[in-house]
């Protein structure tokens, strides 16, 4: 049962539809999908649609953006259903930061000689969720860079001209916003400069799980997570952190999860359904 639960679309910062996604995923006979846009669930239905007509089990996902002891965290979110309530209100919050965030970058870039109508930019952006990624592709788009890296070197990170410093909510506050929605909050890509002590702390917070399979995790990293997981009595995960047509093509495929780890997972969230279910018909 190959899967792939860390798939980006166009919905956040990807460049591939749902229905792109998912076919991409036919072609590798992966057998489970997650999508995990960022701070959004706007892509679900589409996603969800098309697993159905594949026949590819599809688990519901949100890659959300937070901040412990001064260091930008990523969590993956999976959820047993698509109807999300608590979490709602905490998307709307995230989607408003993301798209002042984007104009603040325009403004300054604009001030910094790049020659652009930032209104005009922010209407072609057309997705809720925007990013860094969008202005990147909006640079090469205006012919600024030649390509998407160079935006980035040259614009877009700490200390560049187009640097704005973003503000998340507590990522343990997240942690419980996720489990009050009867959900699995997983620590994303924890090679990208997750030190150990705050993986440590995190597990002693709430967190379920570790992406411990992930497209810049060599074999090294798989085994350091493997143990640190088993260690903390985390659940593994992985993904390829596919954004489609950008970093050298679409990821899909070249990462997935071993069965036993799916399972794992699929029980999990199973249970937690279940509960789910319990206590509605006592609520009612």
């Amino acid at each position: 049962m190959p899967a792939d639960l860390h798939l980006h679309s166009h919905h956040s910062d990807g460049t591939c539809s749902p229905e792109d996604i998912v076919r991409r995923g036919a072609s590798h006979q992966l057998d489970t999908l997650a999508l995990t846009d960022h701070d959004t669930s706007n892509g679900w239905p589409e996603m969800e649609q098309h697993c159905q007509q594949a026949g590819i089990r599809w688990i519901p996902g949100i890659e959300l953006s937070t901040e412990h002891a001064g260091q930008e965290i990523h969590l993956l979110a999976y959820f047993s259903s698509s109807n999300l309530n608590v979490l709602n209100g905490h998307l709307l919050l995230f989607q408003q930061r993301r798209r002042e965030r984007v104009r603040l970058i325009l403004e300054r870039l604009k001030a910094h000689g790049v020659s652009w109508d930032v209104e005009q930019v922010c209407q072609s952006i057309d997705c809720k969720a925007p990013g860094r990624p969008h202005i990147a592709r909006a640079l090469v788009e205006y012919g600024i860079v030649d390509d998407i890296g160079k935006a980035f070197r040259k614009y877009l990170r700490k200390g560049k001209p187009g640097w704005v410093a973003s503000s998340y909510p507590a990522t343990a506050a997240m942690i419980q916003a996720v489990h009050e929605e009867g959900g699995l909050a997983v620590l994303a890509h924890p090679g990208l400069g997750v030190p150990n002590e705050l993986v440590v702390d995190l597990s002693s917070q709430g967190l379920d799980g570790i992406e411990v399979f992930h497209n810049a995790h060599k074999p090294s990293l798989v085994k350091k997570y493997s143990y640190l997981s088993e260690k903390l009595d985390l659940i593994k995960t992985g993904g390829s952190d596919c954004h489609g047509n950008i970093s050298g093509g679409p990821r899909i495929g070249k990462v997935s999860l071993p069965d036993d780890c799916l399972a794992i997972l699929l029980a999990r969230l199973g249970a937690l359904r279940g509960c789910q279910q319990a206590l509605s018909k006592v609520s009612n």
